[in-house]
C-alpha cells in the first residue's frame, strides 16, 4: 500500500527552506510576492510553501500570483492548495477571478467571493499573552451600513473578563487591527466565528461560576450572532494540521524554539500557581541536608519535573492545552507552520495529562524561567524591606 501523503508536512519543509534562503515567510506584506514567485519550479515542497505563503498576503498581487500558478501547473495537489489560498483571500475581502478558489464542478453553483459577498459573520483573535489572556472580536454586518462588533477579553483560567459591543464602520475595524499591530506588535488573525462564539460562551460560564461581575449584558450582546448553547466542536487547528504528523521526529527538544517567538518571549507562569513549588525551592536552597551545588542542582531539576507534571494535570492542564492550541492556530495563520506544529505537539501531550517519560524542552524552559523570575522578584522585594536593626 502506498504511503499516504501529508501536504502539511511538505508545506512545513518548504517553509523551512524558504526561511533558510532568506524569505521572511512571516512577513505578510505584498513586497515579498516577487521573491516568492522566483522560488517556484524548484521542488514540490517549495511550490506548496509558496502557494501557502501567498494565501496569507491580503493583497491583489497575491491573487494575481496564485491565478498564474493555477494556470501554469497540472499537479493536482498544488492546484488544490492554490484554490485553498484563493478561497482564504476571498474570505478576507479580496476580489477573485471568476471561479477562483473553487473546483470546476462547483464554479457554476457557488457564489462569487468578492467585495460584494463577504461572510455574514467574521471573527478575529489575538495571540495569547503571558498570563493566558486573549482578545476575541466577532463582527456582523449591520442593516444599512457598518458592523455590529462584539469585543471580549478572555483568560484561559478565569474565563470571560469583560465584554462590550458597538456599531462601527468597517474601516474602523481595520484601524483597530492596525493599532494593535503598531502598539503591541501582534496581529489579529481571522478564526471561524463558531469557534469564537463557543470560546465566549465557555468563558462566560466559567466566569459566572466564580462570581465575575460586569457580564450582565452577555446574552443580549451574543444574541446579535446566536441564541442557545453552541454546539460541541473540535479546535479549528485540527482541520489545518495533521495531529499525528506533528509528533514525528524530535519535537520535544525542538519545542524549546517556541520560547524565542515574540508572542511567547514574555510568557511566565503566575505566582498563584508557582507558590507551592517556590517554597520547595527555597527549602532546598536553605536546607542543611543539601551539601553542595551539585545536589542543589539535582534537587532543582526534580522540582522542575514535578512542576511540569502539574502543568499537564487537571483543570490547569485543560486550560494550558487550549492555550497551546490557540497559539498553534495563531502561528499557522501568520505563516509559521513549523512553530504551529511544535505548539500543537505540546498541546496534544499536555492533553494526555502527563508530559511522558522524556523531557519537553518548551515546558521545562517555561517553568525554569518562571522560577527564576519569581525568585528574583522575591529577593528584590526582601532587599527593599527596611531593616529593624537599630545601629548605634
Amino acid at each position: 500500500m502506498a504511503k499516504k501523503k501529508h501536504p502539511e508536512q511538505d508545506i512545513r519543509r518548504g517553509l523551512e527552506e524558504l526561511q533558510q534562503s532568506g524569505i521572511a515567510t512571516d512577513d505578510l506584506s505584498p513586497t515579498i510576492v516577487p521573491d516568492l514567485k522566483k522560488r517556484l519550479g524548484k521542488r514540490r515542497e517549495i511550490d506548496l510553501a509558496v502557494v501557502f505563503a501567498l494565501g496569507k498576503i491580503v493583497h491583489a498581487a497575491a491573487v494575481d500570483a496564485l491565478t498564474d500558478i493555477e494556470k501554469n501547473t497540472v499537479e493536482k495537489e498544488i492546484r488544490k492548495e492554490v484554490r485553498r489560498s484563493l478561497f482564504k483571500l476571498g474570505q478576507r475581502g479580496l476580489a477573485l477571478p471568476q471561479g477562483g478558489g473553487q473546483d470546476a464542478a462547483s464554479r457554476s453553483q457557488a457564489p462569487f467571493l468578492g467585495f460584494d459577498s463577504k461572510p455574514e459573520i467574521e471573527a478575529y483573535m489575538s495571540p495569547v499573552d503571558g498570563e493566558g489572556g486573549r482578545l476575541v472580536w466577532i463582527s456582523k454586518p449591520h442593516t444599512g451600513h457598518g458592523l455590529q462588533l462584539i469585543k471580549a477579553m478572555l483568560n484561559d483560567r478565569e474565563g470571560l473578563l469583560r465584554i462590550g459591543g458597538a456599531q462601527i464602520p468597517r474601516k474602523e475595524l481595520r484601524r483597530m487591527t492596525q493599532d494593535i499591530k503598531e502598539q503591541h506588535g501582534a496581529a489579529m488573525i481571522a478564526i471561524p466565528w463558531e469557534y469564537a462564539d463557543r470560546t465566549l460562551y465557555e468563558g462566560y460560564e466559567k466566569a459566572k461560576s466564580r462570581g465575575q461581575s460586569g457580564l450582565e449584558n452577555f446574552h443580549e450582546l451574543r444574541s446579535i450572532i446566536a441564541l442557545g448553547k453552541p454546539k460541541e466542536q473540535s479546535h479549528p487547528i485540527y482541520s489545518k494540521l495533521d495531529a499525528e504528523a506533528v509528533r514525528d521526529g524530535d519535537w520535544r527538544e525542538a519545542s524549546r524554539k517556541l520560547l524565542d517567538e515574540p508572542e511567547l518571549r514574555y510568557w511566565i507562569l503566575t505566582e498563584n500557581w508557582l507558590h507551592l513549588f517556590l517554597s520547595q525551592l527555597q527549602e532546598a536552597q536553605t536546607s542543611r541536608l543539601v551539601l553542595n551545588p551539585v545536589q542543589k542542582e539535582e534537587r532543582f531539576a526534580v522540582i522542575v519535573r514535578e512542576a511540569v507534571k502539574e502543568l499537564c494535570n487537571g483543570e490547569f492542564g485543560k486550560a494550558f492545552q487550549r492555550r497551546m492550541e490557540d497559539m498553534a492556530l495563531y502561528f499557522n495563520e501568520t505563516g509559521r507552520v513549523v512553530q504551529a506544529g511544535l505548539a500543537l505537539a505540546v498541546a496534544l501531550q499536555v492533553g494526555e495529562g502527563d508530559p511522558g517519560p522524556f523531557d519537553i524542552s518548551f515546558l521545562t524552559g517555561l517553568v525554569q524561567k518562571s522560577f527564576a523570575i519569581s525568585l528574583s522578584q522575591q529577593k528584590a522585594k526582601k532587599e527593599e524591606e527596611p531593616s529593624l536593626i537599630i545601629k548605634p
